[in-house]
C-alpha cells in the first residue's frame, strides 16, 4: 500500500519479504507528468531514477518493492530534503528525520569526530567531503542527485543526476541566453506555486538579485506578496541590514513586509533550543537567524518559505567567483577583456581589507590554479585558517585518515568547474542541509526555485562571459530582469548576502564571558582538540577587537552545545 503520510522512519530486514508495498515521500514533484497518478509515477522513479533529471522536484522518496524485495531510497537533486540510513542488526533503519530515525535506532549513535574535525579545524565548506557523512558515526545520508538501493547484496549508492557539458549553449548570443535562464525561472516559480495551491506561502527576502526574482515572479501569479526578512537595527551592523534594500523593492511591488528585529538575541539558549531539534549541529550563525525566521513564518500560520537559494551557484554571485572568471580570460587568450574587467572589479568592490588589484588576482591564481592542466586547488589559506588553535596531534591524526576534497572539473571553463564544485560539495550541501533541517525545527518547508538542475545544466554550460560584465556579477539574470526588478535592485553591485553579525554580538562582555565558560568548562574541554588556553585567546581577542574571530568561534560554540546536550 502506497502513502504519503508523516511516517518519519522505518526499518528494512533484506532477505525478510515485507508485504504491502511501501512508498513514503518528503517533498514533490512540483510538475508531474500528465495523465500519470503519484504512485505510478514513484514506482516509475523507484526504477528509473534518472527520470528526475527531467522534472522539476524536492522530492525524497523511500520505495519497498515486493516483486524484488528491493528497498530505494532517492533524494532530490540539490538536497533540499533530507533522506537518512543506518545500519541495525542485519537490516537498515531509514527516515526523514534524525530524531526519528535515533528513535527506530533505540540510541543517538556516537559522534563522527572526522566531521566535527572539518567543522571546528578546517571549514565548513567541507563538512562533506564525503558526501554520505553525517555527524553521528554510521549515519549515512543520500547526497543529492543520488539514490540508494538496499537488497541482499547490501546497500549501494549512485548518482542520478547527470549536469553534462551542453556545447550547443554556447552558441546562444548572451541576450537570449539571459531571457531563457529567466524563462526557465519563471517555469520553476509557476510549476511550484501551482503544486502549492492551497498552501500559506510566505517569501524571503533582501536587497538581493535572487530572493528578489523568484518573489517578482511569484508575484505575477499571486498578487501582493507576503514578505519576512531578519534585519538588524545597530548602527554598528549596518553592514549586515539589507533593510533599505528590502524597502526598494517591497515598497514598489506593493508587498506586505514582516521585518524581524534580531539585535540582542540570547545567542546561546536559541542555539541549544535549535540543536535539541534539528539532533545536527547547524553550520553557520545565518542558519541560527534564518530559525529564527522560519519560527516567525510558521507562527504566522504559514507552510512554505520561498526563497533564492541555489542561485549563486548557477549564476557566479560569490566574490571569489570573479578569480575563476578572470582566469578564463587569460586562459582563452581575451587579455583586453581581463584588463578591462580587472578594472572594473576593482573600481567597484575594492575594500580597506579585502583589497583589489592586477596583483591580488595574479597571487591567488599561482595559490589556486594550474592552467596547464585546468586544476582547481583547494585553497589552503582557507582550509587550514584555524588549524592553529588545535592540537597538532590530533591534526594530523585527523588529516591521515580525511578523504580528499572533491575538486572535479567535467567542463572546460574554470568557472563553471568551481560552480560545480560548489554546488555539488562545498557550499549548497552544507547550506540547504543547515536550511532544511532549521526549517523543519521551526515547522515550515524552504522552496528553492533556483536550486534546480535545469539552471545549473544552462549556467554551467555557458562561458563566464555570460555572467560578468564590467565589474558586475550575475548578468544572466540581469539582463533578463528589466521590467520585473526595481533599477535600484537591478543595477546593484553590492553583494550583503543573509548574515548576522555574530562579530558584533560576541564582542558584549557578557556573552563573551559565557562563551568563555562553556569553551573551557564543558565537554568540548575535555576532548583534547583545542590547545590549551586556545579558547581564551580566541575570545579576549575577538572581544577586544584584535581580530575577526567570529568563523571560529562558531563552530566552536556549536560542538560545545552539541556535546553538552547529547
Amino acid at each position: 500500500m502506497a502513502r504519503n503520510e508523516p511516517t518519519l522512519a522505518g526499518y528494512f530486514k533484506p532477505g525478510q519479504p515485507q508485504s504491502p508495498e511501501l512508498c513514503l515521500t518528503r517533498g514533490q514533484v512540483f510538475n508531474p507528468p500528465a495523465g500519470v497518478s503519484s504512485l505510478e509515477l514513484y514506482r516509475s522513479l523507484a526504477q528509473n531514477p534518472g527520470r528526475l533529471n527531467d522534472l522539476e522536484s524536492d522530492l525524497a522518496l523511500i520505495h519497498y518493492a515486493p516483486e524484488t524485495e528491493r528497498l530505494t531510497l532517492i533524494r532530490d537533486g540539490c538536497g533540499a530534503t533530507p533522506l537518512f540510513v543506518a545500519p541495525k542488526g542485519r537490516g537498515w533503519v531509514y527516515g526523514f528525520e534524525l530524531a526519528a530515525l535515533f528513535a527506530e535506532l533505540g540510541q543517538v549513535p556516537p559522534i563522527n569526530e572526522a566531521a566535527f574535525y572539518d567543522f571546528l579545524a578546517t571549514h565548513y565548506r567541507h563538512i562533506f567531503r564525503d558526501p554520505q557523512r553525517t555527524f553521528h558515526e554510521g549515519v549515512r545520508q543520500i547526497p543529492a542527485g543520488h539514490y540508494a538501493v538496499i537488497d541482499r547484496q547490501g546497500l549501494s549508492v549512485k548518482p542520478w543526476l547527470d549536469l553534462s557539458f551542453d556545447p550547443q549553449v554556447g552558441q546562444i548570443d548572451v541576450q537570449a541566453a539571459s531571457e531563457l535562464y529567466l524563462d526557465l525561472l519563471r517555469q520553476n516559480v509557476q510549476a511550484r506555486l501551482r503544486a502549492l495551491a492551497g498552501q500559506r506561502l510566505a517569501f524571503s527576502i533582501s536587497s538581493g538579485l535572487d530572493s528578489s526574482s523568484v518573489a517578482s515572479l511569484a508575484a505575477r501569479e499571486l498578487g501582493p506578496l507576503d514578505t519576512f526578512f531578519v534585519a538588524y537595527k545597530d548602527q554598528a551592523a549596518s553592514p549586515y541590514d539589507e533593510t533599505s534594500g528590502v524597502l526598494a523593492i517591497v515598497q514598489e511591488k506593493g508587498w506586505r513586509l514582516n521585518r524581524l528585529d534580531l539585535t540582542a538575541p540570547d545567542l546561546l539558549q536559541q542555539t541549544r533550543e535549535l540543536l535539541t531539534k534539528t539532533q545536527a549541529p547547524i553550520l553557520t550563525v545565518t542558519w541560527l537567524a534564518h530559525y529564527v525566521l522560519a519560527r516567525a513564518v510558521h507562527e504566522a500560520g504559514y507552510t512554505h518559505l520561498f526563497s533564492g537559494l541555489g542561485g549563486d551557484e548557477s549564476l557566479a554571485g560569490e566574490f571569489e567567483h570573479f578569480f575563476l572568471f578572470f582566469a578564463d580570460l587569460q586562459k582563452e587568450n581575451q587579455l583586453a577583456r581581463l584588463d578591462s574587467e580587472t578594472q572594473a572589479w576593482i573600481r567597484l568592490h575594492d575594500h580597506p581589507v579585502y583589497r583589489k588589484s592586477p596583483e591580488v588576482r595574479d597571487n591567488w591564481f599561482h595559490r589556486n590554479l594550474d592552467f596547464a592542466t585546468g586544476e582547481i586547488r583547494v585553497d589552503r589559506s582557507r582550509y587550514a585558517q584555524n588549524q592553529g588553535f588545535y592540537d597538532p596531534d590530533w591534526i594530523a591524526a585527523m588529516e591521515a585518515t580525511a578523504p580528499p576534497v572533491p575538486m572535479p572539473r567535467p567542463y572546460p571553463y574554470f568557472l563553471s568547474n568551481r560552480l560545480f564544485q560548489e554546488m555539488s560539495y562545498e557550499t549548497s550541501p552544507p547550506t540547504l542541509w543547515s536550511e532544511a533541517l532549521s526549517s523543519q525545527a521551526a515547522g515550515v518547508k524552504g522552496v528553492f526555485p533556483m536550486a534546480s538542475p535545469r539552471l545549473f545544466r544552462l549556467a554551467y554550460s555557458l562561458p563566464g562571459t555570460y555572467k560578468y560584465d564590467q565589474g558586475l556579477t550575475k548578468m544572466l539574470i540581469r539582463r533578463g530582469s528589466q521590467g520585473l526588478l526595481p533599477e535600484v535592485t537591478r543595477w546593484n553591485p553590492v553583494k550583503t548576502g543573509f548574515n548576522a553579525p555574530l562579530d558584533l554580538w560576541l564582542r558584549e562582555p557578557k556573552l563573551a564571558q559565557e562563551v568563555l565558560d562553556l569553551l573551557e568548562s564543558g565537554p568540548l574541554s575535555q576532548k583534547g582538540w583545542l590547545k590549551k588556553g586556545a579558547a581564551r585567546t580566541l575570545v579576549q581577542a575577538h572581544q577586544r577587537g584584535q581580530a575577526n574571530h567570529m568563523m571560529a568561534l562558531w563552530p566552536l560554540i556549536v560542538t560545545a552545545l552539541f556535546l553538552a546536550n547529547p
